[in-house]
């Protein structure tokens, strides 16, 4: 388990004798067990759901692949939340091929497993536990054009306006329900909605927030597919983003981290409390603390389907907040021992500090502790292989140790990780710099000067200019039209006889002239 061989297992060329092939045999059954595997297998996890996280995992995943001395191979695939569960139930009613045997190594959503697939999944003999990682909100995005938006700048609604909205009951901005809480608002054009296509765990959030908080208004169902009367739909928190940004006057339900790193415009929405913010401004956590408190989350291997932290108490709780889970099996003792080893690891990276860190950063919010320990305990609970070997943790030098096989070390890093941290630190240095000048640049202020006149002199006024905006540390503006002597004179002196919106005060700075 520690040492590695000194070299790969010998492969044999067309035409290598046979006394070499021989050799080549003895060599390979020599090798201790741990090392010849070492050699011969690559240890892969596979997993697929939602959008929401994907980032998080490709970099999660490249960090143990880089971490790790034995060969790994992972991926993730980011095709929302329905999608994920399908594939980690496998039922036979839902494709021919399946047999309840999981096609991916985990699921992951954003939504609980649903009641009919969870009863499926159990009635075919198999157990599931739900481990959430991370929590998020579902925000709502439009683009109507700010110069619109009127004295307040921004656009606030609440569950009712949104559910009528997404029906197809409100289609204009100018309708005076809306008007009612955007009182500044002077858009009248039609709004296009955006919502999402397939089975979306954003979709489902939304719409089961929707059926909560104004089931008279919203009589179109909740879940991750709904028939949706009016609207475009896209795949995808990254096509509901670009079809927001290609379309003004649109509007559409995002999860926030996406939309926020895409620099989309939020609506306030209005909380429990009836107070109107934004996501970035709430308390993400806040909705999953009340739900711990009150004993809402059931044990891991049960039923979570009615499980939502939707409409919560506090003045800053976010009204639409979601769990993001992993679906694991509760017995791995059929799976390959590696696999399994690699498969508790990434759930313990990502339930870890390091991992949680990360989720902030990837504009997740991180679990409180308590919820942080139900995973841990949750995972105590999984049986696994019986030749089960676990990868270790190197994160203080550990001498020999530290250089096994089944060591995912932290002195270990890909150069593309060492070089994206790198990049990322430097842009926040230039943004920090970037907003001290904007600071410095405001509290001197703009230094104008303009001119107009002869056209002979402009070269020389040109150069003049340039000169000392180059040489004065305060901002300057300066300019000089070359438009003629006679316009030079008429926009210096604005003669009301000359121009009927002239009151006598020159429009320029100074005139110029050869008469």
């Amino acid at each position: 388990q520690i040492r590695r061989p000194l070299c790969h297992a010998p492969q044999p060329r067309v035409g290598t004798s046979r006394v070499v092939t021989a050799m080549a045999l003895l060599m390979l059954a020599a090798m201790p067990p741990l090392l010849l595997a070492h050699t011969e297998s690559i240890v892969e996890i596979h997993g697929s759901g939602t959008t929401n996280p994907s980032r998080l995992f490709w970099e999660v995943l490249e960090i143990l692949e880089a971490r790790s001395e034995h060969p790994l191979h992972t991926s993730y695939r980011a095709v929302g939340s329905s999608t994920g569960q399908r594939e980690f139930v496998c039922d036979p009613a839902d494709n021919p091929v399946c047999n309840f045997t999981a096609v991916n190594d985990f699921g992951s959503g954003d939504i609980p497993m649903t009641a009919d697939r969870f009863n499926a999944l159990t009635a075919s003999g198999r157990q599931m536990l739900h481990i959430p990682f991370a929590l998020g909100a579902i925000g709502v995005w439009h683009s109507v054009p700010a110069t619109e938006l009127g004295a307040a700048g921004t656009l606030e609604l609440d569950a009712c306006l949104l559910a009528k909205i997404f029906s197809g009951q409100i289609t204009t901005w100018g309708d005076p329900q809306i008007k009612a809480l955007n009182p500044d608002l002077v858009s009248t054009a039609p709004i296009k909605v955006a919502h999402r296509k397939l089975g979306s765990s954003s979709t489902a959030g939304f719409t089961e927030y929707l059926s909560l908080k104004c089931p008279g208004s919203w009589t179109l169902g909740s879940g991750s597919t709904i028939n949706w009367p009016v609207g475009t739909e896209n795949e995808g928190s990254g096509g509901m983003t670009d079809y927001i940004k290609a379309n003004d006057y649109a509007i559409g339900y995002i999860d926030s981290g996406h939309a926020i790193d895409n620099d989309l415009i939020e609506v306030k929405l209005v909380n429990k409390n009836g107070l109107a913010l934004f996501s970035k401004d709430a308390d993400i956590g806040a909705a999953a603390r009340i739900a711990l408190a009150n004993n809402d989350f059931p044990a891991a291997d049960a039923d979570w389907s009615a499980v939502n932290l939707y409409d919560r108490p506090g003045n800053t709780t976010w009204p639409i907040t979601m769990v993001s889970y992993l679906y694991l099996d509760k017995n791995l003792s059929y799976q390959d021992p590696g696999t399994a080893a690699l498969l508790m690891a990434f759930v313990e990276f990502l339930l870890s500090e390091e991992g949680q860190v990360l989720a902030e950063e990837n504009l997740f919010d991180r679990l409180p502790p308590s919820l942080i320990q139900f995973g841990l305990d949750a995972l105590g609970t999984v049986t696994l292989p019986e030749d089960y070997l676990p990868f270790t943790v190197e994160t203080d030098t550990q001498v020999i140790t530290g250089q096994g096989i089944f060591v995912l070390s932290s002195k270990r890093e890909s150069f593309a990780t060492y070089e994206r941290k790198a990049i990322e630190e430097r842009l926040t240095a230039l943004v920090a710099e970037s907003e001290s000048l904007e600071t410095r640049v405001a509290a001197v202020g703009n230094k104008q000067m303009h001119g107009s006149g002869t056209t002979n002199p402009s070269r020389l006024f040109w150069e003049v200019m340039e000169l000392l905006e180059a040489r004065v540390k305060s901002n300057l503006v300066l300019s000089y039209r070359a438009v003629g002597s006679s316009t030079g004179q008429r926009e210096f002196v604005c003669d009301p006889t000359d121009y009927a919106e002239c009151n006598s005060e020159a429009l320029i700075d100074f005139g110029s002239g050869d008469i």
